[in-house]
């Protein structure tokens, strides 16, 4: 998957900029995901197995509820002047969010953390609140054809959603596109597009293409979908992102549309990468196998978050059950120089430094842009918890991590710390090759 920095200018607009591992901080420098740019990288060089005999029992995800949170996800479905919307396409957005959502918060329950989920907007009448947003040109003007470069997607689609739903910065938007086009392709379909970032502590933006939405991938029920979600039959004639084989089943593209909706919000809270398991962790390529999530038996281990990556979730404020919505000051980040140069053939370094907060840490996370993964994380409550806790203002670090120098340039470690607001502060350390 590849990241393009993206830096919001004077007038509203985003253009590209070099080349990030990590998701977006803030509203100056954020970091989009491309799903769709090459296959995923595997453990190894050989094609993947076929997929196994579908599973039976299936668990339903627990339905979407109004939570009374005031940071919420408003979704939105975008259509242009010469595409129709698709049957239900209410109904199907709202079923694929339950299964995110479930997925997030069983997760997160998993890691120890008490969270109802993540809080969908609701409209007057009781239902998730879907937008039909109606864009102001035809098809080409978005997805760039015949080129369909994803980021012209990213700076024509998110503005027109904006000014529909209120700012990225202040709001957390989650939009369908039906930008996407039947011609063939190598991989699932042309203009095909998953991106995420995060512009702020209350906001950030997850774009996805609509051929998910399509009938033979999503459904307008709970029931029905978990029946799609245990159907092997073969698409003709196409190729999901995750499997690479001709005439992919169709819970591969399932995995491949649900699967990338969960990766990108989690880029949309400020997660980054992480490979240590590729083929588990929601911020690798396990958000490919989540139908192991909700049927049985499964087919192997149940996907998730890495431990890192769910203490830094847990203090996102659209999952935080009391963060502290008062606290607009990101924590302080100050790095030791490092000790010397790196050894030939180097593979792990000494991080030193301190980390401060005006009202309280959260957690601390490190990550090697060159390797593109987590290599770390901490507690940084001190076992605080709960709104009468004292909150821990200042911490020390000091910690060995793995790394995979690259051939040329400085070795370099992201520290990324959230507070108990859900801000996050960073620097980064840079380690000179002998």
């Amino acid at each position: 998957m590849r990241h393009e920095q993206q830096r919001r200018n004077g007038n509203g607009g985003r253009r590209a900029g070099g080349w990030c591992a990590v998701a977006a901080l803030t509203a100056l420098a954020l970091t989009v995901s491309a799903l769709a740019a090459a296959p995923p990288a595997g453990p190894s060089a050989g094609p993947p197995a076929p997929p196994s005999a579908a599973p039976s029992a299936p668990r339903a995800p627990e339905p979407l509820e109004d939570l009374g949170r005031p940071n919420k996800v408003h979704l939105a479905y975008f259509v242009p002047t010469d595409r129709q919307p698709t049957r239900a396409w209410r109904e199907k957005i709202t079923v694929l969010m339950t299964f995110v959502a479930d997925l997030y918060r069983r997760d997160l329950h998993s890691h120890g953390y008490a969270t109802r989920g993540l809080d969908v907007a609701f409209d007057a009448d009781g239902r998730p609140a879907v937008h039909l947003v109606r864009a102001k040109h035809a098809a080409a003007h978005y997805n760039g054809d015949p080129d369909f470069t994803f980021m012209q997607q990213w700076r024509t689609v998110l503005p027109e959603v904006e000014a529909v739903l209120g700012g990225a910065t202040e709001n957390l938007l989650v939009i369908f596109a039906e930008t996407y086009d039947d011609g063939p392709t190598r991989y699932e379909w042309r203009g095909g597009v998953a991106l995420g970032c995060r512009f702020s502590a209350s906001g950030g933006a997850g774009l996805f293409s609509a051929w998910i939405l399509r009938d033979a991938f999503c459904a307008a029920t709970v029931d029905e979908q978990l029946r799609l979600l245990a159907d092997a039959t073969p698409i003709p004639g196409r190729v999901a992102l995750g499997s690479g084989r001709p005439n992919s089943t169709r819970f591969e593209f399932i995995e491949d549309g649900f699967g990338a909706a969960a990766h990108e919000l989690g880029h949309a809270f400020g997660l980054p990468h992480d490979r240590r398991k590729e083929q588990r962790y929601i911020m690798g390529n396990g958000f490919r196998h989540l139908r192991r999530n909700f049927l049985e038996p499964p087919a192997g281990e149940p996907v998730g978050f890495s431990p890192d990556n769910a203490r830094l979730l847990a203090h996102s404020r659209f999952l935080a059950e009391t963060p502290d919505l008062e606290d607009t000051t990101p924590p302080t980040v100050t790095l030791d120089p490092p000790d010397g140069p790196l050894a030939p053939h180097a593979t792990e370094v000494r991080l030193r430094g301190r980390v401060r907060d005006d009202r309280g840490l959260a957690a601390v996370l490190y990550v090697d842009p060159h390797a593109d993964t987590v290599v770390g994380g901490a507690d940084l409550t001190g076992g605080a918890a709960g709104d009468g806790a004292v909150p821990v203002l200042e911490a020390d670090l000091d910690v060995r991590l793995p790394v995979r120098p690259p051939n040329d340039g400085p070795c370099r470690v992201r520290v990324l710390v959230i507070d108990r607001g859900g801000n996050i502060g960073s620097a980064t350390a840079a380690y000179p090759k002998q």
